[in-house]
């Protein structure tokens, strides 16, 4: 669990489509059961008041937030907390590619590593949780029955990177890899936390469970 640094002033939330609505919204019809509202109404129970700017976008990649989020973030030395879910978008832009780039993994974990270093910056204050990136196939390496084991070993890179990344101070690791093992392809998909009309998306159930990981760690 974050220590606490005094009353929260802001909920600030950065990154892609695990945060987001939209594909819980297309699941059940309901308004709001993204992870990043799931948390923010959790927040603003715990501190009234509360200043919540959820930033994040449907295929957001690394470089989106560093171009597009970050830049409308207002510094504050205010008490807050961020979530930031980013980093699978660039790897599924990948998926199949003949030629991906050389440093792919390490181009993602170099900007992820910015996004963190200008949020302590324009957040002093901050916890910051940072996620990792959950896999579908449940370890199996197996999508829409063809064997990714190339694009598997980029994720475990990129995940093994984001957990060093988490190790410095005022940020704290959000283990949505291992929270959701065993909810993907590997059970049948009334057990999964995935959308069903696209497995790299999450589903209501997916959403709440990322929004209640992130309640345990503050």
């Amino acid at each position: 669990m974050a220590e606490a640094r005094g009353p929260v002033k802001l909920y600030l939330a950065l990154g892609d489509s695990i945060s987001i609505d939209e594909y819980p919204l297309r699941e059940t019809g309901v308004h709001g059961i993204g992870a990043a509202s799931l948390f923010a109404r959790t927040l603003r129970e715990r501190y009234p008041g509360i200043a919540c700017d959820d930033l994040t976008a449907d295929g957001a990649t690394t470089d989106d937030v560093l171009r597009f989020q970050l830049p409308r973030v207002r510094a504050t030395e205010d008490p807050a907390i961020v979530t930031i879910t980013a980093g699978g978008n660039d790897l599924l832009m990948n998926l199949r590619a003949t030629r991906p780039p050389v440093r792919l993994v390490e181009g993602v974990l170099d900007r992820l590593a910015r996004i963190v270093e200008e949020t302590l910056r324009l957040l002093p204050n901050a916890t910051t949780l940072l996620g990792t990136v959950y896999d579908p196939s449940d370890g199996t390496n197996v999508l829409y029955g063809e064997q990714l084991d190339r694009e598997a070993k980029w994720l475990a890179r990129l995940n093994e990177g984001i957990r060093a990344l988490a190790s410095r101070e005022g940020v704290v690791l959000a283990d949505i890899h291992e929270r959701f093992l065993g909810h993907g392809l590997s059970v049948p998909e009334d057990q999964r936390w995935y959308w069903a009309g696209l497995i790299f998306e999450p589903n209501a159930e997916g959403a709440r469970q990322v929004a209640k990981l992130w309640e345990e760690l503050v």
